[in-house]
């Protein structure tokens, strides 16, 4: 049975993200060649920043005799970056899937269903170590010889490492089960733990660079801390570094043994937290005057209701604003000494002091094109669409609403965000009008473009909004779509036209490009989407 749950859970996670759903039919080989062309670049992305930091750091510990600190500090970095990546994907996933109810009213013991769970919990954490692993490894094969019981002893471990994560995301995603079963406001309490640990996340992220030179000049004291209050993480430096199989039987076992523990826990209150009644806020009724509104004002409403009240559309879909006003108000905090650091890790040290404005406008709109609240709103109407389609309203108005929605939330951030460069950093007034004009654009372009594509590839098959959110080919396009848009005028500049165009005729041109964009989805949501929208139960 635990194999069967398991193989449903692969298929649907499948056929949602190659958007097979839709009577068997597959998303087409264009749409699979653009998912594994989007996979290939967020690995070689993520690859490479790693493997610079990787780098930085062998040969320092090399010559300090301390080599198994170089593996050590690759698992712990796996560890965070696992942790932080499914820690909320385990709350929504094993206690608040709308399945829950249903499989356990079977004869499935509710061991296996949580088995198929964590299962495919462990399979992420996978995918997310891999990134670190790998790199870690490639990079050691680069600078030193190795041999094979060296690659099987790194294989081994690498195999085990994101236990550790599953484990630690199980018990906090249990403790924040636990905390929202006993409050009313369920989605207020969950978005600020999630902030609280992206924040401290993206703070290590952001200073890592100087992170590095500490342990560099620290690393018999970061060796020493290690040693004492990490031993799992200690046990893997010196059983890759001097080859001590004992040491990885040890790692070994402090992988397994919490892992399993947890899971028999787990399984004994799986039931009752899966089944616990949540906290409601009571409302109590208060007389008063019905007051009137447009269509789509009252549709856009709805919208944005359903955003305030789940805590996982609240965190992806907003993530990109919130990183914008956040990124804005480190500048004014800091100066420009942000951008010049942001410019070191991820442009090969350029230096911007002629081109602030450009660079700043560029990190706001790259920041901003993370907002994908509108690319999983079709969606999320789920069994309920039928509702909208049935209604006496155009199709055009149910999908601007959608987007209205999108630019309400992304809109205001933008201006806030542009306010701070602004009045922080030197630039021309035609600078600042672009800087306030083209973010504002590139929103509503975002938010456009996400109703469309959604409209094309909706996923409807799921079992908690946590799926189509984060893992649905609508969003993945939406996404890297916007980010391409803003990185490839870039290189477009930086490669063919920086001879011939000022900094600011290149953003001039890119506000005017995506206005006419803008134009013309409007247009086909207004007026060229009826048909789709009423077809979608159909297919």
């Amino acid at each position: 049975m635990l194999k069967l749950l398991l193989k449903i859970r692969l298929k649907a996670l499948a056929d949602g993200f190659f958007n097979r759903h839709r009577r068997g039919k597959s998303g087409g080989k264009g749409m699979k060649a653009l998912l594994i062309f989007l996979l290939i670049y967020c690995v070689a992305a993520f690859g490479g920043m790693f493997g610079m930091m990787f780098y930085a750091m062998y040969e320092p510990f090399r010559m300090m005799e301390m080599g198994w600190l170089y593996y050590s500090m690759c698992g712990v970095m796996a560890t965070m970056l696992c942790f932080v990546g499914s820690v909320f994907f385990t709350q929504s996933t094993l206690y608040d899937a709308k399945d829950n109810e249903l499989l356990l009213s079977m004869p499935i013991p509710s061991s296996v269903i949580l088995g198929s769970r964590m299962a495919l919990l462990l399979l992420l954490n996978y995918a997310y170590s891999l990134l670190m692993t790998a790199t870690c490894g490639v990079v050691r094969c680069i600078v030193a010889p190795v041999t094979v019981l060296g690659v099987a002893r790194y294989v081994a471990a690498a195999l085990l490492l994101p236990l550790i994560p599953t484990t630690l995301s199980c018990i906090v995603g249990y403790l924040i089960a636990l905390v929202i079963s006993r409050v009313r406001n369920k989605s207020l309490v969950s978005m600020v733990l999630s902030l609280i640990f992206l924040g401290a996340y993206f703070a290590v992220c952001f200073n890592m660079q100087s992170y590095i030179e500490r342990m560099v000049q620290n690393g018999a004291a970061i060796g020493a801390a290690i040693q004492k209050a990490l031993p799992p993480f200690y046990a893997l430096g010196l059983a890759l570094d001097q080859g001590d199989w004992l040491q990885l039987l040890r790692f070994a076992l402090w992988c397994i043994v919490p892992f399993a523990a947890v899971y028999y826990l787990l399984s004994r209150s799986f039931i009752r937290l899966a089944t616990a009644k949540k906290g409601l806020k009571k409302v109590k009724y208060q007389a008063g005057r019905l007051q009137a509104s447009s269509v789509r004002w009252a549709l856009t409403r709805k919208e944005l209701l359903h955003l305030g009240n789940s805590s996982a559309y609240m965190l992806n879909g907003c993530l990109g604003a919130i990183l914008a006003v956040a990124m804005s108000v480190l500048v004014a905090v800091k100066g420009e000494s942000i951008l010049q650091g942001l410019a070191d890790i991820y442009a090969g040290g350029f230096d911007i002091h002629a081109y602030i404005m450009p660079f700043a406008c560029v990190i706001e709109c790259l920041t901003l094109s993370m907002t994908i609240i509108s690319a999983p709103s079709i969606s999320l109407e789920g069994k309920n669409l039928w509702m909208l389609q049935s209604a006496p309203v155009k199709a055009g108005d149910v999908l601007l609403g959608k987007a209205l929605a999108h630019m309400l939330v992304a809109g205001p951030a933008a201006l806030l965000s542009s306010l701070l460069l602004a009045l922080t950093l030197p630039m021309k007034a035609a600078e600042i009008a672009l800087l306030f004009v083209l973010p504002l654009v590139l929103v509503a372009f975002m938010a456009l473009l996400g109703v469309t594509v959604n409209l094309r590839w909706p996923r409807f098959d799921y079992t908690n909004e946590t799926y189509v959110i984060k893992q649905s080919a609508s969003v993945t396009i939406t996404m890297f779509s916007g980010m391409g848009l803003v990185i490839l005028p870039c290189l477009l500049y930086v490669l063919l036209l920086r001879k011939v165009l000022l900094p600011a005729d290149m953003l001039l041109i890119a506000t005017v490009v995506l206005a006419i964009a803008d134009f013309v989805l409007y247009h086909y949501l207004t007026h060229g989407a009826q048909k789709a929208f009423a077809n979608l139960n159909q297919d």
